[in-house]
């Protein structure tokens, strides 16, 4: 402060100095002077208001100056007091000494009866930390105690009791610690399983109770209804869940401080030996008894039980493996502190897992029954491939009159050699290990009979659980499966597909090889068993409950959907080789020279295409395709007259052409209707079993685009689409021989009517023909065997008694039953008026006699196609020209037009020209150029 005031007054001095006149001195002066006024008036303002604190501030420091004085004068008192004691202390000095020496001694003496006192009270505070679980608490004692005894008091004999008593608590503390931790690994694991299935399957219990409770009358007003049922049961399982969660958080806190407690009493190493040998005995008692709670759960076996227990004995070990990981992570924590030994050997979580597997492939072994299993596959003498052969040979032999070779049965393969059974010799020596352990299953609990098929029910679930192992043991990104992958797919692909393979050849064999398998299938049985329609043979049947379960195998096994495919692909082959040797056998005569019309005409290529393309067909192949497409046929009405006759005309050509003037021999038609009645069936069976197989294809499709299957190669899925068109075909094939076959027996029965009946009768004779009673007792015995095979379907049909356009009610026609019906009548209709030209001579009673044999026919045709067949009253008013004139005939075609064809009007003509004698040779070369001139003015044509 005083240099700045100094500075300031030398900065004044200097300023006043440096001016040159007095007057510059004197402003600066006056300038000065009022800057010190002002400045004086401040510091006054500033005493003025600050007066009182700085009374205060005076009055302190006077106070304080007091006592400084005052605590000065005290300290030189202690000064010269300390001086006074130091010299008398330097007088005592080795008597104070001894004394403090003692003091020393004293001391510890009173401290090393203090701890054993508290050593004494150790073991009770021991057991009451035990009994409340505290076991850090128990622990620490023990540690303390053990610090005590092994430090002071190492030598003290006196506590040899104590020491003992203390090493026996010592001892049952980690017994309890060893017990408590295994019940929260596996027991409390496993019951919280268990207890999630209880309230699982407890909400259907109530649900019956509170219905059994409704339906007694009682209680009815607060009664659970069926759509409060999922709500319940969700609320239930939501309850559960979410107590298990806090649970599990419980539980990981307990294991983390049972393993401090372990590493406080030095048993870690112990600890992780003992529960790493006493996994498998631990895990083998889990499922035990998960299988009798299980039981108890479901006292009458389904086929859900074992799915069941799998999956609980799974969602176990999940657990399990959860604790093991909560240990595993508490003492890698531990051995991270430098108190702790760090020269301890852990197991793993590979470790863990592997035993898992153990005890599951053991768990497996004992439900899938694979010793025997495997023997039995071993000892089977046949293959799928070569029970096939043998059945279709066998087939041959009974639909054939040849005989045909026996295949002889051979062993393809056995089982000794491959890995299974090389994993099953080498896993009996594990297992014998294992018995020690608790793994040998002598007191083990089944709760379904064993059998390899249970494979199907819980493939998926334990695929599911492998992934997660690999997953967990980093086994993708090494390329490698698991040890339980393994021995589920070997056991899978060496003994449950063979199983299989010889079940499927078993099927084919009986329903290829027994003649009962060639007989229709009771109808109520059919659509029971098949959700069928129709009857069906049952060999076709047993070959689609097969083709079903493969299906489901594969939906159940998707990794072997190939397999399955490819074995599909197989029996349907060898099927379709034993419904081709069974057709043949129908149709095939006894000597290869004598040939079946129908069937030689189906074979031909050139007439099959020529068949298939006429309207009649492509009219059957349009009603197919609107029932397969799904669409309800409703209530349709049959075609008019004349559709029926555009669609027939062609055929009846082409047929009258080809078969018109020949007699036809009886070996060339099928004279027996039970043939016809199981071609029938063939054909029905086979085009009903083409369309699943063409819906399987589809499933095939679909599941492959939408990843719910394997990706399967594009051959075989094409491979079964070429199967169901071989069976379409076939069944195409049997419906063509059945249409031509009826249209071949019209031939043989009426070809010979014009060239043997006489037409030229004294007297009216009431009996039709013997040709056409035969006709009509055939066609009769051909749709009763037929009626009763082929699919039906709502149609409306006109009445044979109504000239309106009227119909009757719900009335089953068949599809294929049309199709090999339908345009009969207009043949016969040809067939007969064709006849006229080899009839040598007719008279008014023949003409009666030929109406009335139409009439027959008519009535018999009514009778099969429940609609009038007005072809043949077209046939009738043909043969009525014959009782008119020339004349009338000509007339009438002037008035009324063409009703037949021009060659039908000449053999008509030349008829009535030879059944007159005594007319001139001229007339008829005169009615026939008026005809000629007549048909030319009307524009009609040959």
């Amino acid at each position: 402060m005083a240099k700045e005031t100094s500075g300031l007054l030398m900065n004044v001095i200097g300023t006043l100095s440096s001016l040159s006149s007095n007057e510059q001195r004197d402003r600066e002066k006056a300038k000065l002077e009022r800057e010190f006024k002002l400045s004086d008036q401040r510091l006054e303002k500033l005493v003025a208001t600050h007066h009182r604190d700085l009374a205060n501030v005076m009055q302190i420091y006077s106070k304080v100056s007091v006592s400084i004085n005052d605590a000065r004068t005290r300290i030189a008192m202690v000064k010269g007091q300390l001086a006074a004691c130091r010299g008398l202390l330097h007088c005592r000095r080795d008597e104070l000494k001894k004394l403090w020496l003692e003091g020393v001694e004293h001391k510890q003496v009173l401290l090393m009866l203090n701890q054993i006192e508290k050593l004494k009270e150790i073991p009770d505070k021991i057991n009451e930390n035990i009994a409340k679980k505290n076991y850090i608490a128990a622990a620490q004692l023990i540690v303390e105690a053990h610090e005590n005894l092994q430090g002071p008091l190492q030598n003290v004999e006196a506590l040899k009791d104590v020491r003992s008593d203390l090493a026996t608590k010592q001892e049952r503390f980690y017994k309890i610690l060893l017990e408590d931790l295994s019940h929260y690994i596996y027991v409390k694991s496993s019951n919280d399983v268990l207890q999630w299935k209880r309230a699982a399957n407890a909400q259907p219990a109530f649900q019956r109770a509170s219905s059994g409770r409704n339906s007694s009358g009682r209680a009815s007003g607060n009664m659970m209804t069926k759509s409060d049922a999922p709500k319940v049961k969700s609320l239930m399982l939501e309850i559960v869940g979410s107590s298990q969660s806090s649970q599990d958080e419980s539980s990981n806190q307990c294991i983390s401080n049972i393993i401090q407690c372990l590493a406080l009493v030095n048993k870690l190493p112990e600890t992780l030996e003992s529960l790493k040998s006493g996994m498998g005995t631990e895990m083998t008692a889990i499922t035990r008894k998960t299988a009798q709670q299980v039981s108890e759960i479901h006292p009458s076996s389904n086929k859900n039980v074992l799915k069941e227990l799998f999956e609980a004995v799974m969602e176990q070990m999940r657990r399990i493996v959860k604790a093991h990981a909560v240990v595993l992570d508490s003492v890698k924590g531990l051995l991270k502190d430098q108190q702790y030994n760090n020269d301890v050997v852990m197991y793993t979580k590979e470790d863990v897992w592997s035993q898992v597997q153990t005890v599951i492939q053991v768990l497996l072994s004992q439900y899938w029954d694979i010793g025997s299993t495997a023997s039995k596959s071993s000892n089977s003498g046949g293959s799928f491939s070569s029970n096939s052969q043998l059945a279709a040979a066998d087939l041959n032999a009974y639909f054939s009159r040849r005989r045909q070779p026996r295949a002889q049965k051979t062993t393809l393969f056995r089982f000794e050699g491959s890995l299974h059974s090389i994993s099953l010799n080498d896993s009996n020596s594990d297992h014998c290990k294992q018995d020690s352990h608790g793994l040998d299953g002598s007191d083990r609990v089944l709760i379904v009979e064993p059998n390899a098929r249970l494979v199907i029910e819980i493939y998926q679930p334990l695929m599911a659980f492998v992934q997660e192992i690999e997953t967990a043991l980093g086994c993708s990104s090494q390329g490698t499966h698991c040890a339980l992958h393994v021995f589920i797919t070997v056991f899978t692909r060496d003994v449950f597909l063979s199983q299989i393979h010889i079940e499927m050849g078993t099927a084919l064999d009986e329903a290829t090889r027994k003649l009962d398998m060639w007989k229709s299938v009771n109808p109520t049985e059919s659509i029971q068993n098949t959700k069928a329609t129709r009857p069906l043979l049952q060999s076709t049947v047993q070959v689609y409950r097969c083709l079903m379960e493969i299906r489901q195998l594969m939906e159940a096994l998707p990794q072997f959907a190939q397999h399955f495919l490819g074995m599909t692909c197989n029996m349907l082959l060898r099927y379709s080789e034993t419904c081709q040797a069974a057709y043949r056998g129908l149709v095939q005569p006894d000597s290869e020279d004598k040939r079946v019309i129908s069937a030689t005409w189906a074979k031909d290529e050139d007439i099959h295409r020529f068949l298939r393309s006429l309207p009649s067909w492509t009219a059957l192949q349009t009603v197919r395709a609107h029932r397969n497409s799904g669409a309800t046929d409703g209530e349709t009405y049959e075609d008019s007259p004349e559709e029926i006759k555009q669609r027939s005309a062609k055929e009846t050509e082409i047929l009258t052409g080809n078969l018109g003037d020949a007699i036809i021999p009886p070996h060339e038609i099928l004279a027996d209707p039970a043939q016809m009645r199981i071609l029938a069936l063939l054909q029905e069976s086979l085009e009903w079993f083409a369309a699943h197989i063409q819906e399987l294809a589809n499933v095939i499709t679909r599941s492959g685009a939408s990843e719910s299957l394997l990706a399967l190669p594009e051959s075989n899925v094409q491979t079964l689409l070429e199967l169901a068109k071989d069976f379409e075909d076939l069944a195409d094939t049997c419906l063509l021989v059945l249409h031509l076959e009826v249209r071949v027996h019209c031939f043989y029965h009426l070809v010979p009517l014009g060239r043997q009946a006489q037409f030229w009768l004294n007297g009216d004779n009431q009996e039709p023909d013997p040709e056409i009673g035969r006709l009509s007792r055939d066609l009769t015995a051909i749709d009763e065997s037929l009626s009763a095979f082929i699919q039906p379907r709502k149609h409306r049909v006109r009445s044979p008694k109504m000239k309106f356009n009227l119909f009757k009610t719900h009335l089953f026609v068949s599809i294929a039953f049309q199709y090999i019906f339908e345009g009969v009548s207009h043949l016969v209709s040809s067939i007969i008026m064709s006849s006229v030209q080899h009839i040598r001579r007719m008279n008014e009673n023949g003409v009666k006699k030929m109406c009335r044999n139409i009439f027959a026919l008519q009535q018999t045709l009514t009778s099969i196609t429940l609609a009038r067949e007005p072809a043949l009253d077209h046939a009738r008013q043909y043969f009525e020209l014959l009782c008119t004139t020339p004349e009338e005939i000509l007339n009438g075609i002037l008035e009324r037009g063409s009703q037949y064809t021009e060659l039908e009007y000449i053999q008509v003509l030349h008829l009535l020209n030879k059944s007159r004698p005594g007319t001139a040779s001229n007339e008829i070369t005169r009615h026939l150029e008026r005809l000629s001139e007549i048909l030319g003015e009307l524009g009609v044509t040959v």
